[in-house]
């Protein structure tokens, strides 16, 4: 039988919720265009992909920082689970797509060939972007290595 996980501590998880409330609450109140907005009509992608490659920097930056610096658990995994975990969720991407097209066509999809050639064009660009987020979080967890041992 395999080794079992540690438990998390009480601190840890209450400092990874209060993360993610911070992270969410950035996401949606900064100022940009938000699902806030009157209409979800004018839908416009590219600020959530600012604050997703944004958290991705920023993610990989506190990690790689962090792994060379002893901080406490809870602060570590508050800020890299909770708050960039919240800020970048692809969840509030799917929100958005979900929300303009319930009810409504974004593009006509008259054919079944438009509707799959419509999906995979969705999916392409999707997978797209995970690779450019992993890549810029990738960079900036080299980045912030570095930068933690100059200051060592």
């Amino acid at each position: 039988m395999g080794n079992r996980a540690p438990s998390p501590r009480p601190a840890t998880i209450i400092a990874v919720a209060i993360g993610g409330a911070v992270g969410a609450t950035a996401r949606v109140f900064l100022p940009w265009p938000t699902m806030l907005d009157d209409s979800l009509t004018g839908f416009d992608p590219l600020p959530l992909a600012i604050i997703n490659l944004l958290g991705a920097a920023l993610l990989g930056l506190v990690t790689g920082y962090s792994s060379q610096r002893r901080w406490p658990e809870p602060v570590i995994k508050g800020v890299t689970i909770g708050v960039f975990g919240a800020f970048t969720t692809m969840s509030a991407l799917a929100l958005a797509y979900t929300g303009l097209t319930f009810g409504q066509t974004v593009y006509p999809a008259s054919t079944m060939f438009q509707g799959v050639a419509i999906g995979a064009g969705i999916v392409a660009i999707l997978l797209t972007f995970l690779f450019v987020t992993t890549v810029v979080t990738l960079w900036t967890l080299k980045l912030g290595v570095h930068l933690a041992g100059e200051r060592a």
